[in-house]
């Protein structure tokens, strides 16, 4: 298996070094209709998913109906993960944009919020994102599956969420053959932890959830321009001045 460290070139985590008071998961339907109704109300006029504290230190997350039909269509088994599965995280800061398990962005660029968001069905660990895909839906996709003994709890080990803003990432994949540079315009998703050594990105893409594996390596150089051929004119500059062009 491809075994990767990640330090990020240009990376903008939110990571400070500061232990957190464990937050709590409280999925809450804001609007009345369910189910198929809900997919009929306009995702503008739904209430944005939430992530914030409460009085008593405690994170909660928010989701509309819509969200929270879109998880159901995928599995009614999906269990989010909440506060107790994550205890000893110093090192991670919750804030309104993330929570060990659940992460809120635009991350298929189109202005509306998205979700990626970590859980179990009967047998498998999960992350699954959340995605709108028009004025009144949102679709769930399954973006990572690791299975468990249900009944050795010791068997689980739970993936760890962070939000990533838009920039230049290094990247090193398999698919890509060396480390390069990754340009992400939109935000992102990191997950680590889990069995995995390392940590992957992930990026939607043309509706799809694309994973790439973040590199210890920096980005090699640009290849050198190719020499121009014998008797090839130069490109003609621009001019500057009062020529009377426009």
């Amino acid at each position: 298996p491809l075994v990767i460290v990640p330090i990020l070139e240009n990376m903008c985590l939110r990571m400070p070094g500061t232990a957190i008071a464990a937050g709590a998961l409280c999925l809450a339907a804001c609007l009345t209709p369910t189910g198929a109704s809900a997919q009929r109300t306009n995702l503008r006029d739904e209430p944005r998913p939430a992530i914030y504290r409460s009085g008593d230190g405690i994170w909660l997350l928010d989701l509309p109906p819509a969200m929270e039909d879109a998880l159901d269509r995928y599995n009614r088994d999906f269990e989010p993960w909440a506060e107790q599965n994550y205890r000893a995280l110093p090192d991670y800061e919750p804030s309104p944009r993330q929570l060990p398990w659940a992460v809120i962005g635009d991350f298929n660029g189109d202005g509306r919020p998205d979700l990626a968001i970590a859980g179990r069905t009967d047998r498998d660990v999960v992350v699954v994102f959340v995605l709108s895909t028009g004025r009144s839906r949102y679709r769930a996709v399954e973006a990572e599956r690791d299975p468990y003994d249900p009944d050795d709890p010791s068997s689980i080990r739970l993936p760890l969420l962070t939000y990533m803003y838009p920039g230049r990432y290094v990247v090193d994949d398999a698919r890509l053959g060396y480390a390069q540079p990754l340009v992400i315009d939109q935000p992102a998703v990191q997950i680590s932890g889990g069995r995995r050594q390392g940590a992957v990105v992930y990026v939607v893409q043309n509706n799809a959830v694309v994973p790439y594996y973040l590199s210890d390596r920096t980005a090699p150089p640009a290849p050198p321009r190719p020499p121009r051929p014998p008797g090839t004119p130069r490109p003609v500059r621009p001019t500057t001045g009062n020529s009377g062009n426009p």
